[in-house]
């Protein structure tokens, strides 16, 4: 069995390696997204300042001057004081994703223009989830997802030390030889890492294959399907953004407003997704408030707090992912095993070469 297992180990790493390092690679960048997309694009931060920021109606009304009166569908609010409001409108046509207008919280100012897909950090995105083949290409990222669990898995078990050896098993040689520095390296660091590798294996298999998943959760345990209310048509003129934040700020009075989905129809209500105080995460917004754009009552909530046992690991897999869960961090141990699978790929090429250069002499 053991011999099994490791024939499989091999040789299905050597054939899915390198997919897997570019994988892992792309998913230690995104990491740490918003500040690389600053970093790569300066005219995105503002100075940090006091002033009283712009009616949030008036950003949607910017943003749609700047892409010739389109209609914005999202409003991505400033994670921290400095940062610019993102409006979304809809994929234009023969474009990798949707249009995206960066504008000034305090003076209206429009940044960028951008479309979602094209420029660097989301051009890592599409290569990280779909290898920049569509729906077809996430399906094969899953599979990876699956076969790095499995690779972790036959890892730590091939690994696994008999009683008493566990220093052995931990230690990293030096002063041995190449061949032996890289058995080690190889070994210890996949015990090492192996619970963050196992936990960011499964979740991006989740992300994948979410509906799947999510059915074969609720036939073990109850799921609570995410809310959807209609708004009523009326005669009378919908509230505007603005109106519809100060009706459902009474609900998590504490919590920082994180994003804004807009009506699509008239039968479509604003939703307000926010991040409380309490949650183990600040860029995650897990709850939300659905208010009816034309009389601006609050319709549904939806409390991370209030969440049953299976709708709160199902709402954990994102965070986990990225590692925003545990805070900083637990984004620097997601980081950090991104780049394992490509250490382990280039150090397992290694061994199985000098193995078969010893086979031939």
């Amino acid at each position: 069995m053991r011999r099994l297992i490791f024939t499989l180990h091999l040789y299905a790493g050597l054939g899915s390696g390198l997919l897997l390092a570019l994988i892992g690679v792309t998913g230690s960048l995104l990491v740490f997204y918003p500040q690389l997309d600053q970093w790569l694009t300066p005219a995105l931060t503002t100075p940090a300042t006091t002033a009283t920021p712009l009616p949030l109606q008036e950003i949607l009304s910017r943003a749609s001057d700047a892409v010739d009166g389109a209609e914005p569908r999202r409003l991505y609010l400033p994670g921290t004081n400095g940062d610019y409001h993102l409006v979304r409108f809809d994929t234009p046509p023969d474009a990798p994703g949707p249009l995206q207008v960066n504008v000034d919280p305090y003076t209206g100012e429009v940044a960028a223009v951008r479309t979602w897909g094209a420029y660097p950090m989301t051009w890592i995105y599409r290569l990280h989830y779909t290898l920049l083949g569509g729906t077809t290409g996430k399906y094969v990222v899953g599979v990876c997802g699956i076969l790095l669990a499995l690779f972790a898995i036959t890892g730590v078990y091939l690994r696994w030390p008999k009683r008493g050896r566990w220093r052995r098993a931990l230690a990293i040689e030096r002063g041995k030889g190449r061949f032996r520095f890289y058995f080690d390296l190889h070994g210890a660091l996949g015990l090492y890492l192996f619970p963050v590798l196992i936990v960011v294996a499964l979740s991006g298999v989740f992300m994948v294959f979410r509906a799947p998943i999510t059915g074969a959760v609720a036939a073990l345990a109850t799921v609570t399907p995410a809310p959807q209310p209609q708004s009523t048509p009326s005669d009378s003129a919908p509230v505007n953004l603005d109106q519809a934040v100060a009706a459902a700020a009474p609900v998590f009075p504490a919590a920082r407003l994180s994003r804004v989905y807009l009506p699509r129809s008239e039968r479509d209500s604003y939703r307000l997704a926010y991040v409380l105080p309490e949650s183990n995460w600040q860029r995650y917004a897990a709850s939300s408030v659905w208010v009816d754009q034309y009389s601006g009552k609050v319709l549904d909530v939806w409390d991370e707090r209030q969440l049953g046992a299976a709708d709160t690991v199902l709402a954990w897999q994102f965070p986990l992912h990225n590692g925003e869960a545990l805070g900083l961090p637990g984004r620097w141990l997601v980081f950090v095993s991104g780049w394992l699978p490509a250490l382990l790929f280039v150090t397992g090429v290694y061994l199985w070469w000098r193995k078969r250069r010893l086979k031939r002499r």
